[in-house]
């Protein structure tokens, strides 16, 4: 055996997907079959079977829907179907699936009927205890972390796929597909949606994971995936087994935004360094319950403002709502360092240079931002430094004197976008700040042009090494 054969024997096998996706945006099969419908009308319960299909789609809104004939029905169950509004219960094998719209009857040479999942949908028993649950994400960027193997019978191949997430409770494993960047090239070229990783959550020492616990452990490390991704995303098609063996799966189509390429913090090089730690200390935030309501306001004002979904006008405002909500969270909440009705008498401008004081980044405009910098130059004392470039945009838009209206006329776009940027880059650096981040990260304000050139050592470690 040479060192290679040995070095590939002794890596972890690659996890697979709950379910496969070849194409951005194909349809994924859940069930074909007989099923039913039921619903309780004035104590009498109707119960329609139905011989269809059961799938997940994506457009044009993500989730679960049916269609199939009706073999037999009776005329008053005709009705029911036809004139009943509220929520039928679908059963497949005798286990109550989910709760469901019917949106549309047809009667040809016989009945048609289609509808559409309203309730968390779960095919199997989620009664039983399982010992490992596998999950896939869609859209999510490039990460490189530790060495996996794939063997078929015709190739053995190595990949930087692994990401590990430990605290003291769970163990995740996230790995990239072997064919990330082919996928990920469709997914740039069509749109849409794709699954990119697989991963698993076990319990440490083997301990049995229940259902009911295991939701808010993702909707925590969904945030985090979202931070990651700078736009949002979650885990998707998760799938409780037991000894392998599939006991139940979720097909609840879990918020994850459309494939659109952003800017994000972590490296450009991939690197993973620091994730774990990262997801550690988010953790011990989200457990509290009142903290778990900031961090998640935080992280999804954050990425809806660094999707530009609403253009720059929306972005700014909401980037300069997530910079308050941390003002009030770190510096007034956590670190008390103005108490009373002085924490209110502040101007947003003061706001930001208090929560960033910690950063160590200073108020200058980057240097890389020329037409920021001539902004200030030549506003004769109007405009003072970065927060309050950031700031004074912010309101041009949102108090709409004609002074201020005709202020963001004449403003050049190039100083709008960099306002933005700075309010983006100041929300980020705040949040890895607060979630003890201590490695590099890709600075968005730097001015990079070539791959790998604006990552940087947090500046808060910087400063001391």
């Amino acid at each position: 055996m040479n060192l290679f054969e040995d070095f590939f024997d002794n890596l972890p096998e690659i996890t697979s997907s709950p379910v496969t996706m070849d194409e951005p945006n194909a349809l994924i099969p859940i069930f074909e079959g007989s099923f039913q419908i039921v619903q309780e009308v004035n104590e009498i319960r109707y119960e329609i079977c139905v011989d269809g299909k059961i799938w997940f789609g994506w457009f044009p809104h993500s989730g679960v829907k049916f269609q199939g004939n009706i073999p037999y029905i009776s005329s008053e169950a005709i009705e029911i179907l036809i004139s009943t509004e509220g929520p039928w219960e679908l059963i497949i094998d005798g286990l109550i699936f989910g709760e469901c719209f019917i949106s549309r009857t047809l009667r040809s040479s016989s009945l048609t009927v289609e509808g559409v999942m309203a309730t968390q949908p779960i095919l199997g028993d989620k009664c039983i205890p399982v010992t490992k649950v596998r999950f896939a994400i869609p859209n999510l960027r490039e990460l490189n972390g530790q060495p996996t193997k794939k063997s078929t019978r015709t190739e053995r191949k190595s990949n930087n796929s692994r990401t590990l997430f430990e605290n003291d409770e769970y163990i995740i494993i996230i790995d990239q597909h072997p064919d990330y960047k082919k996928l990920c090239d469709s997914l740039k070229a069509q749109g849409g949606y794709l699954i990119l990783y697989s991963g698993e959550l076990i319990k440490k020492k083997g301990a049995a994971i229940h259902f009911d616990e295991i939701g808010n452990v993702f909707r925590c490390f969904s945030n985090l995936l979202s931070f990651i991704n700078g736009r949002k995303c979650s885990t998707l098609f998760l799938q409780g087994t037991y000894e392998d063996e599939i006991i139940w799966t979720d097909y609840t189509p879990y918020s994850v935004a459309q494939y659109k390429t952003v800017i994000s913090w972590p490296q450009h090089i991939h690197s993973t360094q620091g994730f774990n730690e990262l997801w550690q200390n988010l953790w011990k935030i989200w457990i509290n319950e009142v903290d778990k309501d900031f961090i998640k306001n935080a992280i999804h004002w954050y990425t809806e403002a660094n999707s530009n979904n609403s253009f720059f006008a929306g972005s700014l405002v909401m980037a300069q709502a997530t910079l308050e909500l941390m003002y009030n969270w770190y510096i007034i909440e956590k670190r008390k360092l103005i108490i009373g009705k002085d924490s209110e008498n502040l101007s947003a401008a003061n706001k930001i240079r208090l929560l960033i004081s910690d950063l160590h980044i200073g108020y200058e405009i980057p240097k890389a931002f020329h037409q920021s910098n001539t902004t200030i130059l030549t506003s004769k004392g109007k405009i003072v430094d970065a927060p309050d470039l950031f700031v004074q945009t912010r309101n041009a838009i949102i108090h709409s004197q004609e002074n201020k209206r005709e202020m963001l006329a004449k403003m050049p776009g190039t100083v709008k976008s960099e306002a933005l940027q700075l309010g983006l880059w100041y929300i980020e650096l705040s949040l890895l700040y607060i979630l003890k981040f201590d490695n590099k990260y890709y600075n968005r304000c730097s001015g990079s042009k070539w791959y790998g050139e604006g990552d940087e050592l947090v500046p808060w470690v910087k400063i001391l090494s």
